[in-house]
């Protein structure tokens, strides 16, 4: 994938799973390369398809 298109991700996700901009960003990182969201950020409590561990 082409560095375009994961920005364009990135706006995709920002509003289908209703999350700001750096949560979005963190999610589509996360999910593209198979790791893990750590954080104490309750708008990842919706997220289901990206491991999330919370601190």
């Amino acid at each position: 994938m082409f560095l375009v298109e994961l920005y364009r991700e990135v706006v995709s996700v920002k509003k289908s799973l209703n999350l700001d901009f750096d949560d979005a960003y963190q999610y589509s990182i996360a999910k593209y390369h198979g790791l893990k969201v750590v954080t104490m950020d309750k708008d990842f409590e919706r997220i289901r398809d990206v491991e999330i561990l919370f601190l």
